[in-house]
């Protein structure tokens, strides 16, 4: 079967992270599939690399999914920490899109917290973009094998205590964030590097792209594909969002730099993507195949 537009797209990988090692070919559209008719849809994203420098990539992402989710009639919520709210609700502002999000307090229990939310919103689906996992140890870490637990709350809790008939959506890059525990095999082949950074932490749908931002737009076409309705956002939105994040106190997420960069790439990099993405969505405006 020939390979989809927007998995050439996202298996692209600039940042040379080895993600060919572990990407998931069909990931965004069995994703979308499973988002198509969702009802009720928790998001979560936000990966804070130290005090203040919660990342650029992964709020842009979950705004645009969101924004696409609510279009075709979900209920959606978010959930993040204190540390990724303000770029969270940056991007969603820049969408236009309503900017309640709920904070994560484990308070000492974070399986009971978890619970009590699920219980509370009573999710038909769980969505993490770019969120940390943890490792076989119980750690989270970054890229760089260094310990971000400190300044992540364990929101990956609400993946290991949702109920089996939750469907479970992760998209990362680097095999450390929720959902990659599904592809843990392919990690622990892929090096002692990866496999020590490894998430545990399962998804039912995995979407792997060289940036995770780019692996949410990803989703965001092939549900407009499916809606037979354009759903994605603008290049010039995609700039106003990062700028946003920015000015919110996020930083790039390998430089550490408070600037309008993602994974090190600059700004007019992601609103190509989000151009070429569009491409792909307007080629097929009455649903046609993106193969």
């Amino acid at each position: 079967m020939p390979e989809p537009l927007v998995d050439r797209l996202l298996a692209f990988d600039p940042g040379g992270r080895g993600i060919a090692h572990f990407f998931v070919p069909g990931g965004a559209t069995r994703a979308a599939q499973a988002l198509r008719r969702a009802k009720r849809v928790i998001l979560t994203t936000g990966f804070s690399l130290g005090p203040g420098l919660p990342e650029t990539d992964g709020p842009p992402g979950t705004a645009s999914l969101g924004r696409a989710l609510r279009a075709l009639g979900a209920q959606v919520t978010y959930i993040t920490d204190a540390a990724s709210l303000p770029p969270l609700q940056a991007a969603l502002a820049v969408l236009g899109e309503p900017s309640a999000i709920l904070t994560f307090h484990a308070n000492g229990d974070a399986a009971l917290t978890a619970r009590r939310l699920l219980a509370e919103h009573a999710p038909t689906h769980l969505v993490s973009v770019e969120r940390p996992g943890r490792t076989r140890k119980g750690e989270y870490l970054s890229m760089r094998g260094e310990s971000v637990g400190e300044w992540n709350g364990p929101l990956d809790e609400l993946f290991l205590q949702a109920p089996r008939r939750v469907v479970t959506v992760g998209v990362g890059d680097g095999g450390n964030e929720i959902g990659m525990g599904t592809l843990r095999a392919r990690l622990a082949r892929a090096g002692a590097r990866l496999g020590k950074v490894a998430s545990v932490v399962p998804a039912r749908h995995v979407v792997v792209a060289g940036v995770s931002n780019w692996g949410a737009y990803g989703i965001v076409v092939e549900l407009a594909r499916l809606s037979k309705r354009p759903l994605l956002h603008t290049a010039e939105e995609e700039r106003g969002m990062i700028r946003a994040c920015v000015a919110a106190g996020a930083v790039d997420g390998i430089t550490r730099k408070r600037e309008a960069t993602v994974d090190a790439l600059p700004l007019e990099a992601h609103a190509g993507m989000v151009e070429l993405l569009r491409l792909i969505q307007e080629s097929t405006p009455h649903g046609g195949p993106t193969r």
